[in-house]
């Protein structure tokens, strides 16, 4: 085999890593930030996605895959989005990232205009039903996408010194208590494993740029 080859199947793995990683952003972030319908369980299924999730991430599915075989899965995913980011009460699994980081646990902190003014100056701009702030997980783990994205196809430092700064600054200094509260107290087994996959996803990301994240106090 030729160099030439060998450089061209290691940028065709690397092209399936890179796709694995956005197919997860984007299906997280639609069960984060949406209530689960028939039409998201379905391209679940389509995808293949939980094979690959275990076959590149190590994670078992098969808890998950039992669960969605069952005739009322819709109905307790949508009972668990509900407790979870939602709440009657307080949500067990606080979304916001605002939350975290202050002392007072309130919405539309300094953290979340800090974001608002990053997704801002990136030219990140979303399409909201319902006001929402910023720094919800599903929001920012799809504005990371979009990053990712623009990464992939200019491959240039600029582009990768904004995902870096997103996610020193914006996201991992406090989703991994997130993923600790979604895990922990998820009803049922697919939003326990979408828990996993987003502290394995962040942690890989994390892991292949050496980030160290900006310190800060968590509140929650």
């Amino acid at each position: 085999m030729s160099s030439e080859q060998l450089i061209n199947h290691k940028d065709e793995i690397q092209a399936i890593d890179d796709d694995l990683i956005l197919a997860s952003l984007n299906l997280l972030y639609r069960f984060f930030y949406f209530e689960p319908e028939d039409s998201l369980l379905l391209k679940v299924e389509e995808s293949h996605i939980l094979h690959f999730w275990q076959a590149e991430m190590g994670i078992s599915t098969l808890e998950t895959e039992i669960f969605l075989s069952q005739a009322s899965a819709l109905e307790q995913l949508q009972s668990d989005h509900l407790s979870l980011f939602v709440g009657i009460g307080m949500p067990k699994a606080m979304p916001w990232g605002s939350v975290y980081l202050s002392e007072d646990n309130l919405l539309l902190q300094k953290s979340t205009y800090a974001l608002a003014g990053f997704l801002e100056d990136k030219h990140l701009r979303f399409q909201l039903d319902e006001k929402q702030p910023l720094d919800h997980i599903g929001l920012c783990l799809s504005a990371l996408a979009s990053l990712l994205e623009r990464h992939i196809r200019a491959k240039d430092a600029s582009s990768e010194r904004c995902v870096c700064e997103f996610l020193c600054v914006h996201i991992l200094p406090w989703s991994f208590r997130f993923t600790e509260l979604l895990t922990k107290n998820a009803e049922t087994a697919l939003y326990r494993l979408l828990g996993k996959i987003t502290l394995h996803t962040l942690t890989q990301l994390q892991a292949k740029w050496q980030l160290t994240p900006v310190q800060r106090q968590l509140y929650y």
